[in-house]
Formats: structure tokens, C-alpha cells, sequence
């Protein structure tokens, strides 16, 4: 018997990002446009010693996932350093906004569909990855709605047109799940000889004022740049610091220190009230690279 072609269908274009191909391959491209490559590889030097950044792959990067208009050109750096041919597959792990689950879910769609066209998912790698633990299960009805992964997506067609994705869900983001999530990942990159990169999908504080969203957020920010993730859960839960996906950064800064150099670079950094001009109820958005 023939098995099914399972494909998740947008549920944010119009929304989030433009729902017509032309117009969404526009938009992204004028937000990497707008790079100075130059300047950003100078920029990561400076922060991780790495003399050619251009060459060397990050193990993951941290990309927001609010809509394309707010921060979509935050985004785009952490794609903008991405475009290496060799990268096979990447792992977006975000949290569940939908509905709260506990554990782990790995999406076992066939592929994902954006007004770009259809993203396949790393088969193979998905299902190693399932088969770590009791831990990763199935909750499809977290994914159907879930914007974290989706509006990676179109970005990941733009930049690695070539690659498959792994669409991670973390119901709850406690360090016992996170720490399973990157042995797993270890274990899985080692078994396939994926050449695999981390997409850990989150936004910063949410709602406070503009000043206080900047003592927030850089709390977070300077765990990232001492690559401190126990230091950086710890604050998170005591509330010094704040983002939504804290698991998908808590997983790419474990993984990165296991798999590369331990090192990091902050790309960008801004908040909503950028765009909006409302200073008084902010969300953070950061991109980073961590080697």
C-alpha cells in the first residue's frame, strides 16, 4: 500500500509574510540585500576571533519569528551568513504557542508547503531523531497552528534551497528536555553525517516598556555572548530575563559548545517599537550566530 504524502499547508501567509511567491521572494531578498556582508563578517571577528567568518559555518543562530514587518529584516541576518550549499539539513526548534504538551514533538510531515513552493523534511533524520526517547512524540494538532516553525521556512528556500528541514516543537522547555534534545541531536548528526545547522526560533521579552525591555533583553543577551546557558535558564526562571523559544536557544548554545567552538557573535538587536512607534508595550527581537 502506498504511504500518504503528508503536507503542512501555511497557516500564517497573509499574516506573517506575504502569501503570493513573487511578493514574498521580494520581500526577503530586499531584507538580505540590505546586508552588508562586510560589515557583519567584520562584525563576527571582532566578537569570536573567527578570522574568515565566511567560511566557517555556525552551528546554530537565533532568528525572531514575529511577522516579516517587524522583524523580518532581524531575521534576515542570521539567514544572511547561512548561504553555504553544504548545509543539508536544518532544525528549527521553537516552542508551542498553541497548546502546551509535555516533552518533545518532532513533526512527521513529508514536507512543508509556503507560497515559495514545497520544503521537504529530512525523513531519515526525523525518525532517528524520534527514536532517541520516549521523550519526542507526535502532537500534530501543536504543529497545525504553530507559527515558530513556519515563518522560518521561507527564508531557509531563499537562502538553502537545496535543504531539509527537521520541524522541532518543545512543549515544555525544561533544561532536563533541552539537554535531551542536544544529546539527541549529537547522536543523530553522528549517525547520518548530516551536515546540520540549528535554527532555534524565538523572540525576546514581551510587552513591557522599551527600557525595560533592553534591561531584559540584555541580560540574555550578554549569556549568549559568555556562551552561559545554565547561567541564562537560571535567569530566565527567576525572571531576569525572557524569551518565548528559551528552549531552542538553550539547545543551539549546548549544542554549538559540544559540536564547534563554544563561541558566539550578536548580529542584530532591536524591538517592535522600532516599527510601531509604540514604545510603551515592546517585544524584543534578536539574531545571533553561535560557532
Amino acid at each position: 500500500m502506498k504511504k500518504e504524502y503528508k503536507l503542512r499547508h501555511p497557516v500564517v501567509s497573509g499574516l506573517f509574510y506575504p502569501d503570493q511567491g513573487e511578493e514574498l521572494q521580494k520581500e526577503i531578498d530586499t531584507y538580505l540585500g540590505k546586508i552588508d556582508q562586510g560589515e557583519l563578517n567584520a562584525e563576527i571577528f571582532e566578537q569570536t576571533g573567527i578570522e574568515y567568518p565566511s567560511s566557517v559555518q555556525p552551528q546554530a543562530v537565533i532568528a525572531p519569528h514575529a511577522g516579516y514587518i517587524f522583524s523580518g529584516s532581524v531575521q534576515a541576518h542570521s539567514y544572511a551568513i547561512l548561504q553555504k550549499p553544504n548545509i543539508e539539513t536544518v532544525v528549527i526548534v521553537g516552542p508551542a504557542h498553541q497548546t502546551s504538551f509535555e516533552g518533545i514533538s518532532v513533526s512527521r510531515d513529508d514536507a512543508y508547503q509556503t507560497p515559495l513552493g514545497k520544503v521537504e523534511v529530512d525523513q531519515e533524520f526525523t525518525q532517528k531523531l524520534i527514536s532517541q526517547g520516549s521523550f519526542f512524540k507526535l502532537h500534530e494538532d501543536a504543529d497545525l497552528g504553530e507559527h515558530a516553525i513556519e515563518v522560518q521556512v521561507p527564508f531557509i528556500q531563499v537562502v538553502l534551497p537545496e535543504a531539509r528541514i527537521v520541524p522541532v516543537l518543545f512543549g515544555d522547555q525544561n533544561k532536563q528536555n533541552v539537554l535531551a534534545l542536544k544529546d539527541a541531536l549529537l547522536t543523530v548528526v553522528e549517525k547520518t553525517g548530516r551536515n546540520a545547522i540549528v535554527v532555534a526560533s524565538s523572540d525576546l521579552s514581551h510587552y513591557h516598556s522599551h527600557v525595560d525591555a533592553e534591561a531584559l533583553d540584555s541580560v540574555l543577551i550578554e549569556h549568549i555572548r559568555s556562551m552561559d546557558p545554565d547561567s541564562l535558564y537560571s535567569d530566565i526562571q527567576d525572571g531576569r530575563a525572557e524569551a518565548c523559544g528559551f528552549g531552542g536557544i538553550l539547545t543551539g548554545m549546548y549544542f554549538a559548545r559540544e559540536q564547534g567552538f563554544g563561541k558566539s557573535a550578536i548580529l542584530e538587536y532591536t524591538d517592535s517599537g522600532e516599527v510601531s512607534g509604540d514604545r510603551r508595550k515592546v517585544v524584543g527581537y534578536l539574531s545571533a550566530a553561535l560557532y
